[in-house]
């Protein structure tokens, strides 16, 4: 039973960590990185009422090529989080 715990807790650590790396996202980096989004993307209008954890989970899906788009992204966690975190900070604008 003890050992289940222990998986268990490692799991959700796991899960922690993870979310927690797209928090970190750099907005003022972001802005930069974005500038391939902009051609079909306006932030405030694309994004609205998202946060930066949704907005990431939706760049990764394209990553991953699990969500179809019109082009094949190749980006970083930290370029995803970066991204988000600027898209979100538009996004309430």
């Amino acid at each position: 039973m003890r050992m289940k715990w222990v998986a268990l807790t490692l799991a959700s650590g796991a899960l922690v960590f993870s979310a927690a790396a797209f928090a970190g996202g750099d907005a003022a980096a972001g802005e930069k990185k974005a500038d391939m989004c902009m051609d079909c993307h306006d932030p405030g209008e694309d994004f609205a009422g998202m946060s930066a954890d949704e907005i990431a989970g939706k760049i990764k899906g394209i990553v991953s090529g699990q969500t179809k788009h019109k082009k094949a992204l190749k980006l970083s966690d930290a370029d995803i989080a970066d991204i988000a975190a600027y898209f979100a900070s538009e996004a309430k604008k």
